[in-house]
């Protein structure tokens, strides 16, 4: 019996390790960000600016700095709000002069965007789309992303 329990944790430890090595750094050197791309999101496009990833299920993840110019991080993001309520997103939000999240739901689908103010007139931003009946999986992994989604380099 104690061989059988010293197999189990030995097979769940590394099955725990190798989930948490499945995640990919990820980041852009000229905006001054890395961020943590969940396991299972396949890159399918890549910028200057960042990049996009597929997950199951039509789960969408983007991840872009940009250059905020002459406007305030505050604004940016308000105007992203504003934008995306204009497409029908029902959004709840909160904006920081350091970071910003919001959500929302449209269709069956959820938006989680999480900003965060980058060395000088910079941001760094993710947006990740996925199925309302996904939520409870998701928790987790947009938990994770959040805190991964650090300014780096500057």
């Amino acid at each position: 019996m104690a061989r059988f329990l010293l197999s189990l944790v030995s097979v769940l430890f590394c099955s725990t390790l190798l989930q948490a090595q499945a995640w990919q750094l990820f980041g852009v050197r000229q905006f001054g960000f890395i961020f943590d791309v969940p396991p299972g999101f396949v890159l399918t496009q890549r910028s200057d600016q960042g990049a996009e990833f597929r997950g199951e299920n039509d789960a969408l993840l983007t991840v872009w700095g940009a250059r905020l110019g002459e406007h305030s991080f505050r604004a940016e993001i308000e105007h992203r709000v504003v934008e995306d309520e204009k497409e029908g997103w029902k959004l709840t939000y909160s904006v920081t002069p350091r970071w910003a999240s919001y959500s929302g739901i449209k269709n069956e689908q959820i938006r989680y965007v999480r900003a965060i103010a980058v060395c000088n007139d910079r941001a760094a931003l993710f947006v990740i789309n996925y199925s309302s009946d996904e939520k409870i999986p998701y928790d987790p992994i947009v938990v994770r992303m959040v805190r991964s989604l650090k300014a780096e380099g500057c």
